[in-house]
């Protein structure tokens, strides 16, 4: 009996060898034929049902492969791989929530992997949550609690599900009916009469919030509770509700609209002296519409901040480091700030104007992934280009146009043994990156303050430069960009984002309906009214899908810059030619978007022809409408 027993384990091996050599060489059908003979003679082995169900799905059978990846998932709970195979296969069916069970299994088997932790972010942002799901809640509110995440990316799964509750769903409708000047409809409660859910005061305490729905509830649920404090009415709200939506009125730059009624009463409410506790409900509501460093009672509530004990995880806590110890570590660090060259081109001095106003983005975290090398990191972005002979560490990376820091920080985390300096031109915007990469702990970044038209006669050379939405703000991008050019060291690489022309051609129609002059804040909203009142169908309503449609530096920054060029793939080509610089190809947001490509250029697998790309974009306008981002390195 033992002797047929090793037989057959020496028929299964061979067998298995056989399909994966048909695996490999396309012929998947077969090889699934022989991983059923496998499974008929021996059908307890996870690892073959999962081959199966990988072979049936290389095939085009998806379909078919979701059986073979639950029954390997029975017989070992703990398989990392099938529940994976298992999840992609129901995402590609389009059953996403079916999927995401499975996602989380994976990363609960798997909590250190970072590539489990990104599926299952990715998962959570696709799942339209219709009705509350408990294992997503619960996960959420574990992903929240790390700080290796960018918690914007968790906003918007965990408020579809607390809203998927009917009760909190029906208000949110009814404030949309009549936001945003009213009446609103008989259905709206203000948010503050539900129960202060979990993961609603993360979402709303953490990231900006990307729900037109819910920004109408918070703007009636605030004017609510003035015209109660006005009336001098007790607030049946909790605390914590107040706070996170205080939270919430500050990373989006109170930018939500705001009545003259209210405004009249704002101001009886700060000449009213008899609220001496500072944390009162009156400095709660007033962080609703205006910045707590300009309240009042902000020499109290200041001191309240500098007595904070350290590590004080209450959303009070952060609202008050936010009002005042991040304001004033900033204007210190503002004043420490190298100046490594002049601003004293036009256009330079306008654009830094506007990031003195509104400096963007207001970011408050970012992921943190394991560093690798230059090669690896191209790899990853652009698949299949040849990296041999691609610098490795150390690196010398310049940010030109660094703006908050975001895009700086996230580059010093990226690649090992490397340093960045990071430029820009406004010292309030650098200020706030070099406080956030103070207090997130990445010492090799540094900043300076300085125009990219200026930098010709800085010494030092980069063995990667990256400008990414800068250069589309001079008045000559090639100008700024030759500049850059000037820096880069032998063998180094460049990457650049510009806006495209076609993209943006749509956000015409918003700006013709801006006003042309008034108080910034004003026009701001008027652009965001703009938006909320185009077709369904218009282009530009793609901003309310994005967080800068929620801030006012972003709308500003989107909508109403001081200066901006688009350009189109042509452009590109020239440029790269003047500049005698080798197009490596584009960062693209989806795989998908390179089958487009092929129906030009089928010879071409990794995208080089910028004219075909010019006749893509003429057939699909919209595919570039988050910028040109692209890789170039010198010409041979």
């Amino acid at each position: 009996m033992s002797e047929r027993k090793t037989i057959d384990i020496g028929s299964a091996l061979d067998a298995l060898q056989r399909a994966g050599s048909l695996f490999r060489a396309g012929r998947y059908l077969e090889a699934a034929e022989v991983y059923r003979d496998v499974i008929r003679r021996r059908p307890r082995l996870p690892d073959v049902h999962n081959n199966l169900g990988v072979a049936l799905k290389a095939a085009g059978h998806i379909k078919d492969a979701v059986p073979c990846f639950r029954r390997a998932v029975r017989l070992k709970p703990d398989y990392v791989a099938a529940h994976v195979n298992l999840a992609a296969s129901l995402e590609a069916l389009g059953r996403p929530l079916d999927g995401l069970e499975h996602r989380i299994d994976a990363w609960r088997l798997a909590a250190d992997d970072i590539e489990q932790r990104d599926a299952l972010v990715a998962a959570l942002r696709r799942c339209p949550f219709e009705k509350p799901h408990a294992g997503a809640r619960s996960v959420l509110v574990a992903l929240f609690e790390r700080d290796d995440l960018d918690r914007q990316a968790l906003a918007g799964p965990a408020i579809r599900i607390w809203r998927a509750h009917p009760a909190i769903r029906r208000a949110l409708e009814a404030a949309a009916w009549g936001y945003p000047d009213g009446p609103v409809d008989a259905g709206f409660k203000p948010l503050t009469s539900f129960f202060p859910d979990e993961l609603a005061l993360l979402a709303l305490s953490s990231a900006i919030a990307v729900d037109p729905e819910l920004e109408a509830a918070m703007v009636f649920t605030r004017r609510a509770l003035l015209d109660d404090l006005s009336a001098k009415r007790p607030l049946a709200a909790d605390r914590d509700w107040l706070v996170a939506l205080a939270l919430q009125a500050r990373a989006a730059e109170w930018v939500w609209p705001e009545s003259r009624a209210e405004t009249a009463d704002l101001r009886v409410l700060d000449l009213r002296a008899d609220e001496p506790d500072p944390d009162s409900d009156r400095a709660l509501v007033r962080a609703l519409y205006r910045p707590m460093e300009s309240d009042p009672d902000a020499d109290a509530l200041r001191r309240e901040a500098s007595m904070l004990r350290y590590g004080d995880p209450s959303l009070w806590a952060l609202l008050l480091r936010r009002s005042f110890l991040d304001t004033h570590a900033e204007a210190r660090l503002q004043d420490d700030l190298a100046t490594l060259t002049p601003i004293a081109d036009d256009t330079s001095a306008s654009v830094r104007a506007q990031y003195e106003e509104n400096p963007y983005p207001r970011w408050l975290s970012i992921d943190r992934r394991p560093p690798r090398s230059l090669p690896e990191h191209i790899q990853r972005v652009l698949p299949g280009y040849p990296v041999r002979g691609l610098s490795e560490a150390p690196l010398r990376i310049l940010i030109a146009g660094c703006g908050t820091g975001r895009h700086a920080v996230q580059t010093a985390r990226r690649f090992r043994d490397c340093s960045v300096l990071a430029v820009d031109l406004s010292r309030r915007s650098l200020a706030y990156g070099k406080r956030m990469a103070r207090d997130l702990g990445v010492p090799n970044v540094s900043f300076g303050q300085a125009d990219i038209l200026a930098l010709g006669n800085h010494a030092e050379r980069f063995d990667l430069i990256e400008s990414s939405g800068v250069l589309h703000h001079l008045a000559y991008p090639l100008k700024g960009w030759s500049a850059l050019r000037g820096l880069l060291a032998p063998g180094g690489l460049m990457r650049i984002a510009l806006y495209s022309r076609r993209a943006r051609a749509g956000f015409d129609d918003v700006r013709a309906a801006i006003p042309a002059e008034g108080p910034m804040l004003e026009r701001i909203r008027a652009a965001r009214r703009a938006v909320r009142m185009l077709p369904p169908e218009h282009a530009a309503r793609a901003l309310l899908r994005t967080a800068d449609f929620y801030a006012a530096s972003g709308v500003r920054d989107a909508l109403l810059h001081a200066r901006e060029t688009a350009v189109d793939p042509l452009w590109i080509a020239e440029a790269l030619a003047e500049l005698r610089l080798t197009f490596m190809g584009f960062e693209l947001p989806d795989p998908g978007i390179l089958a487009l490509y092929r129906r030009h250029n089928r010879d071409d697998h990794l995208g080089l022809d910028l004219a075909a790309w010019d006749a893509v974009e003429a057939e699909h306008p919209e595919i570039f409408l988050g910028m040109y981002q692209f890789w170039c390195r010198p010409a041979a």
